[in-house]
Order: C-alpha cells, then structure tokens, then sequence
C-alpha cells in the first residue's frame, strides 16, 4: 500500500532528474531511517516528535520556519566575512563568529526536525530528501570546522572564512533539492487545501440510523469524502482525507483515553473527530470539520463548521 498522496509522486520534477536512478541513496536512507525511527520508538519520546514536526504549538511544520534563520544567518556570516576580507575592518571578525554559532546552532534544530518529517516520506521523494540531506549534513559540518578554526587558530582564519564560502555556495544547492520537497512532492503540504467545503446544507448518502457507535462510514459531498461517525449518541464529520499525506481515516484506529480520536493507518497522525483538531503529528494541519443535522428522511447533512 502506497504511504503517500498520488500528488506526492510527480515525474517532472529536478527531484526525479536528479533522483530516479540514484539507488545508492537508498542505503543512506535505510541507515537514517533506521536510527530516527528506532529513536521514536523509545517510549517517551512522542512529545519530541509531535515538537519537531511543529504540530505543537506552531501548527504549523517546524522545519522550514528553522532553516530560513539557519540561511539567513548562515548567509550573513559569510557577508561580513566578505566585508572583513574587502575593507580590512577587523572589528567585524566578532560579528562574524558569532552569527555563524548562531547559524549552527539553529542547522541542528533544522536537521532534527528534516529528519522527522523526512522518515514519512516515500519512494522518489525519500531519495531527493535523502541527498538534500546529506548536502546539509556536509555543510554543517564544513561549517562546524570554520568555527573551530577560528576559535583554535586564528592564523588561520583566512582558510576558515574560505571553507565557510564553500559551505555557503554548497549550501545553495542543498537548498533547491529542499525546496523540491514540498514544491515538487507537495511533502507536508495540507492535503485538504484545495477541497471545497460545502457552506450550505448538503445532504450525504449516509443513513442516520445505519450508523454505529465508533463505526465511521464515509459519505460523499461532491468531490469530498467526509468522515462520519456517531460518538455516545452525537454525530461528528470531519474530512476523510489526513492533512499530511492523504491518508484514509475511516481505515486507522480509535486512541485516547475517551476514544474519540482517530489514528491515520498511514503514519499515525491523531485527529480528534469532534473539533478535527491534531492531536499527534506528522500531521500539523487540523482536518475540516462540519456541522451535522438529521433530515426528515433520516440522512446526514454537513455544512462547513469554519
């Protein structure tokens, strides 16, 4: 069974270009996935996980919000460096060092939280990720020798500023195959953006009193399949599609102590059906929840609740 949206597997993209016959990524991206899955399988550590996907408290995913400080300082690192080199200001050395600690210290936060997000991913876009990855990962560490270079041997600087130059530009390209993931592969893209939520009444082809407790059937509104189940006599709908890969929910398991939240068979993501709010990542976007009604006839109808 596919582990991802059709969407996320495009073949136009430099991803695929670069990708599509690249087997030897295949070995990193066992190795890795080996160590970050083993690491969130410690009991304890789910907290962890839904804080790096960014599904708490940012709602929104972690990793991108991080490497544009991680560039962007990165970035300004290597301009006063630049600037030290042109006029000669030495007073500028300290500026330097210290953006770039500063630079260094948000790539781990960035790393940890990329291969959090990338261990759900699949197939092609497990390999783009996996070299953006390992591009970052020699950055990081061609910029983690600049900065003890400057603090243990500052005859030496002038070799550190260049390796910072070259981690820089190296950096860039690191940057595009990123960039592919969620332009390319749609990776942590909110699978429900582009649905339309009925505003008005609709009625679905799902019976009232067909309906058992915590046994979700899946109605149809257009284009739009909806969760929906009955909970302690309540009739809650939330869209059927997880937010994070596409997932089918009616398929995945009830968790929580009063079970009112369903488990994505996929990659595990927590949504609680009353209110469709995340409750576990990967997933960071709540699903779209809808007002029910009973008809005359006994159908449910749904209108979009937001």
């Amino acid at each position: 069974m596919l582990k991802c949206d059709p969407v996320s597997s495009p073949k136009n993209t430099a991803g695929h270009i670069w990708t599509k016959n690249a087997k030897w990524l295949d070995g990193f991206a066992k190795f890795f996935e080996a160590i970050v899955g083993g690491f969130y399988k410690i009991p304890g550590t789910g907290w962890i996980k839904t804080l790096l996907h960014g599904t708490w408290p940012l709602g929104h995913p972690l990793h991108p919000a991080i490497t544009d400080i991680t560039i962007g300082a990165y970035t300004a690192a290597v301009a006063l460096d630049v600037a030290v080199a042109v006029t000669g200001d030495l007073t500028l050395t300290r500026a330097a060092d210290f953006v770039l600690v500063v630079a260094f210290i948000s790539s781990l936060l960035a790393i940890l939280s990329g291969f959090t997000d990338w261990q759900h991913t699949f197939g092609e876009e497990k390999r783009t990720g996996m070299l953006h990855s390992l591009i970052m990962l020699s950055v990081s560490v061609l910029f983690l020798v600049s900065i003890i270079m400057r603090g243990t041997a500052p005859d030496a600087r002038g070799v550190a500023m260049w390796l910072s130059g070259i981690g820089w530009a190296i950096m860039l390209v690191g940057a595009f195959f990123g960039g592919e993931l969620p332009y390319g592969y749609g990776t942590e893209v909110n699978r429900q953006a582009w649905n339309e939520h009925p505003g008005k009444w609709t009625k679905l082809d799902v019976a009232a009193r067909g309906l058992d407790d915590r046994k979700p059937v899946v109605g149809k509104a257009k284009d739009l399949a909806v969760f929906v189940v009955k909970l302690d006599g309540a009739i809650y709908a939330i869209a059927n599609k997880c937010t994070h890969a596409g997932g089918p929910l009616n398929e995945g398991k009830w968790v929580g102590n009063d079970r009112c939240e369903i488990q994505c068979p996929w990659h595990g993501s927590r949504f609680c059906v009353k209110d469709g709010g995340v409750r576990a990542g990967p997933a960071t976007f709540p699903e779209p929840r809808f007002e029910t009604r009973v008809t005359e006839s006994g159908f449910v109808e749904i209108r979009a609740k937001d």
